[in-house]
């Protein structure tokens, strides 16, 4: 009879153990989960806040030049650098080679050309990039860009630190579009064969660009402004140009 309750008992104890020991396990494997998920939620976190802080312009020309060594650079490297929706980038870039006084050979394919494109699609709406395979070919050397670049940059970097998102009304999908069609037609201006004109319209473009990639709308303000100066100083060459030729050929005859 003894026997029999100790056996009893000692069974009854093991059971007892046993059933915690499983509970236990049963906690763990519940708990190994958890501790896993906790990583993957930071992670997404530290996600999150890195897509909220995208690249300024200054630091893609850095990358740009740094990731491309070659001897020349293609629009194709160009626009991937940028982004196919990166319409205010490519405007600003495109245009940097015009707004310095630093000779570029085939400086007009590559900026006046690639411009038009850019802002006759704002103009139509488009929500990426889309340039001619073409186009896409064509090449600047690099060490005359890559200097346009670097004496941009410090210019670039004070117009970053003043830039604000205000009157963002001005980037909107409709404001895009007027802006794309006064783009075009300043881009139009520069194709013109007339000395020193360039610079200046090149400058709008620049700062409109700089305008629709920060959503400054004073920054795209001032840059409707200098291309109306722009224009006006393009349009008293010309006056004085014909008045010139009018008093050449009015003697002659």
């Amino acid at each position: 009879m003894t026997a029999e309750i100790s056996s009893n008992g000692f069974a009854s104890g093991v059971s007892e153990v046993s059933s915690r020991a499983s509970l236990k396990s049963r906690a763990r494997s519940k708990a190994a989960p958890r501790a896993k998920a906790r990583p993957k939620a930071r992670a997404g976190v530290i996600r999150r806040k890195a897509a909220a802080t995208p690249l300024r312009t200054s630091e893609i020309l850095r990358g740009l030049l740094e990731k491309n060594k070659a001897k020349s650079l293609t629009v194709r490297n160009i626009l991937s650098a940028l982004g196919p929706s990166s319409f205010g980038t490519s405007l600003m870039v495109f245009s940097i080679p015009e707004v310095l006084p630093i000779p570029v050979p085939g400086v007009s394919a590559i900026v006046v050309i690639p411009s038009a494109i850019v802002s006759a699609q704002m103009t139509m709406g488009r929500k990426e990039i889309t340039l001619p395979k073409w186009l896409l070919k064509r090449s600047i050397p690099r060490k005359a860009f890559a200097a346009a670049i670097r004496a941009m940059l410090p210019i670039l970097e004070r117009l970053e630190r003043t830039v604000k998102p205000r009157w963002t009304w001005m980037t909107s999908r409709v404001a895009k579009r007027f802006l794309g069609a006064y783009v075009l037609f300043l881009e139009a201006l520069m194709a013109l064969p007339i000395p020193g004109t360039n610079m200046p319209l090149a400058i709008a473009v620049f700062v409109i660009g700089l305008g629709l990639v920060e959503r400054d709308g004073a920054m795209i303000t001032a840059g409707i402004l200098i291309g109306l100066a722009a224009t006006a100083l393009l349009g008293g060459i010309f006056a004085g140009l014909v008045a010139i030729f009018r008093a050449i050929f009015g003697q002659g005859a």
